[in-house]
């Protein structure tokens, strides 16, 4: 280290655009950004850093990635958005904003990126995204129908996409829509394959609520990217619960870098 021995004035850029290296695809304006595992800013997919909005439209589908720039909303910012579902209850609530894919967003599934602010009109809102914030929400919906049955007392779903190497995983909530019942009892385990309660064990699903538990310090980081599995235990076989639906969420903080 060296300490300043001279004036040395800094550069402030306090604007609300940035110019990103951009991946070798096409990106639309309007599109969903995020950044890649090579850190090039392209159509949002899951699982990785959300990069903003793209204000324009751009082509680099022919060239190599970073021969260009896409010019992206950065930092907190409010757009009109398309959100199906929207009432008027989640602007209040501030409810949390998810995107699924490069042009969707939801307020049940996907990877946070904002929250509601104001409630416009059926199925459109004002939404404030944040590219800066630290800490990270997965969510999935999960069904009853869609759980591989182990052929004893447990029934599992794995997540479909993974919660980034080197994060912390800070909780867990389930939104139980319909409860599992069937049985006389249904506990929900989140964790991953070979260790079932990593993050979180034996939480109440057997009726429509929202439970939630924080991991221990010990299982709490993820060593590599991690597949969160939902096990589901019914009280004598999971063949007795017929039906079930919940949303699941994994509050993590941004990936340590590793």
């Amino acid at each position: 280290m060296t300490a300043l021995s001279k004036d040395t004035p800094v550069v402030s850029n306090v604007g609300v655009h940035a110019d990103l290296a951009m991946a070798a695809e096409v990106i639309y304006d309007g599109s969903i950004l995020s950044y890649n595992s090579s850190g090039y800013a392209g159509a949002f997919a899951l699982g990785e850093r959300f990069a903003g909005h793209a204000v324009e439209g751009k082509d680099n589908s022919a060239g190599s990635a970073g021969d260009t720039k896409i010019r992206a909303l950065r930092g907190k910012y409010i757009l009109k958005c398309a959100l199906s579902g929207v009432a008027l209850t989640d602007s209040v609530a501030r409810s949390a904003v998810y995107a699924q894919d490069s042009g969707t967003l939801s307020l049940t599934s996907g990877q946070r990126v904002g929250r509601v602010i104001e409630y416009l009109s059926s199925g459109v809102a004002l939404v404030e995204f944040d590219t800066e914030a630290e800490t990270q929400v997965l969510t999935e919906s999960i069904a009853f129908g869609d759980f591989t049955d182990n052929t004893n007392t447990t029934g599992y779903i794995d997540f479909a996409t993974a919660i980034p190497e080197g994060s912390i995983v800070l909780g867990v909530q389930i939104n139980v829509t319909t409860g599992f019942t069937g049985d006389t009892t249904a506990v929900a385990d989140v964790g991953v394959a070979g260790t079932l309660e990593k993050f979180a064990s034996d939480l109440n699903v057997l009726a429509a609520d929202v439970v939630g538990e924080v991991p221990a310090v010990a299982t709490a980081y993820c060593s590599a990217a991690t597949t969160v599995r939902v096990t589901v235990t019914g009280a004598a076989d999971f063949g007795n619960i017929s039906a079930g639906a919940a949303t699941v969420s994994l509050i993590y903080t941004d990936a340590v870098r590793v």
